[in-house]
């Protein structure tokens, strides 16, 4: 299998989380991804790295987190590594956007925060999480776009 890597590894500080999403999006761009799904990705990765810092270290800068892209030649793999408390897998499994809505009440009733692992599990083809030795890992998987498809 023909696996190409690339790892960042930045402190935790919500202003480095920027520079990781844009270097995603190059990426998946060379990639072959459309516009539209070179962003979402980087969406799935900023919103992971945010919450590494924000609930595994409490927002608290001095601590590692690594992001590693993986090119197959069938998808992309983005695993993102921290090492504080684990979170509840149950938070993976019952992750959706629209939860706590209704048809009825529209949009309005989205809530404004929350939703950052619903949006990855909606955007992502797979996604996983395990937590192992002291070390936090969240897998997110990308089909490739298929050979002759419209890149935007």
């Amino acid at each position: 299998m023909n696996l190409r890597s690339v790892k960042f590894v930045i402190d935790s500080n919500l202003e480095n989380v920027t520079l990781v999403g844009m270097s995603v999006n190059r990426l998946c761009s060379s990639a072959s991804f459309s516009d539209i799904d070179c962003y979402s990705i980087e969406l799935c990765v900023v919103e992971a790295v945010t919450n590494s810092i924000r609930h595994s270290y409490g927002g608290e800068h001095g601590h590692e987190v690594k992001v590693v892209f993986t090119l197959t030649q069938e998808d992309v793999i983005l695993d993102i590594y921290d090492n504080g408390p684990p979170m509840n897998p149950e938070l993976l499994d019952k992750a959706d956007i629209m939860s706590s809505c209704d048809d009825r009440r529209g949009i309005e009733c989205i809530p404004e925060g929350g939703r950052g692992l619903g949006i990855i599990k909606a955007i992502m083809d797979a996604v996983a999480y395990g937590s192992e030795k002291g070390e936090n890992r969240l897998t997110m998987r990308k089909k490739l776009p298929e050979k002759g498809e419209s890149v935007e």
